[in-house]
């Protein structure tokens, strides 16, 4: 008899965009953010080609292409997409579901936005900022904003965690030196490739990115996208990471990445 198993569907990819503000010096602002439940199960690609997209849908644009027979890995379901996972380029996207092969995806459930997966219990104990030891007056504001928020919302403050926020500043500072604006990154792979080569554990895991003249700029950007927002209060998050660097294109490039242990 099949095992019935139940998926929550925590991926979003949801992309932001708004022109340059009148300042000459002020540049766009882009944001996008990226969620993930770290379950799991088989998929293997049935057509010659397969698109897999930012998002569900024809509408966004091709991430990659997986060729007949490839593995992957299947997280979730959107409608008619699968959240899929490809282990061997780092791959992360949506696929029409009737092109992956799934065995035993007998109980899906699909996000409403208004459910989460129950906390786990934290097993290890992170290492957090002694004092405040390394962290810069723009990350310590970009945390009093995101904890402001959850409080506002009924949720617990974030604690930083250095070993996440040396991710982070990693990320933000690979977009800025290889000119890239994307959570796929040429150096390090998906975001959640990038946290276990960085030793880092989770239950759960999120990234945002932004493009900003300032952190506050970056912030409401943020707070305006719902997938963003949600990432920002979500309550199976208890950790996270800050990357800001400055960029020529942008004026800071900025990351957040968000665990649940």
């Amino acid at each position: 008899m099949k095992r019935k198993i139940a998926f929550l569907l925590v991926m979003a990819l949801v992309f932001m965009s708004a022109p340059a503000l009148t300042d000459s010096h002020s540049g766009s602002v882009m944001a996008a953010s990226y969620f993930q439940k770290a379950d799991f199960i088989d998929g293997v690609v049935t057509p010659h080609a397969l698109n897999v997209r930012q998002g569900p849908s024809t509408k966004y644009p091709v991430v990659c292409v997986l060729k007949k027979g490839q593995a992957v890995k299947v997280f979730g379901m959107l409608g008619d997409w699968y959240t899929i996972y490809d282990p061997a380029r780092g791959c992360v996207g949506s696929a029409y579901s009737k092109y992956v092969k799934v065995a035993e995806f007998t109980n899906v459930k699909k996000n409403t936005g208004n459910t989460a997966a129950t906390p786990a219990k934290q097993t290890e104990t992170p290492k957090k900022a002694a004092a405040l030891k390394g962290v810069t007056q723009d990350e310590q504001t970009l945390l009093n904003l995101v904890n402001k928020a959850r409080t506002d919302a009924g949720a617990s403050a974030l604690e930083f965690d250095m070993e996440v926020m040396k991710c982070a500043k990693a990320k933000a500072k690979d977009m800025a030196d290889n000119n890239y604006f994307s959570h796929q990154s040429p150096t390090y792979g998906s975001p959640f490739d990038m946290m276990r080569q960085f030793g880092i554990s989770f239950k759960t895991a999120g990234e945002n990115i932004a493009g900003n003249q300032t952190v506050e700029g970056a912030f409401k950007a943020w707070m305006n996208s719902e997938g963003h927002k949600k990432n920002i209060l979500n309550t199976n998050f208890n950790y996270v990471g800050f990357g800001i660097v400055d960029s020529p294109t942008y004026g800071k490039v900025m990351v957040q990445q968000f665990i649940g242990r």
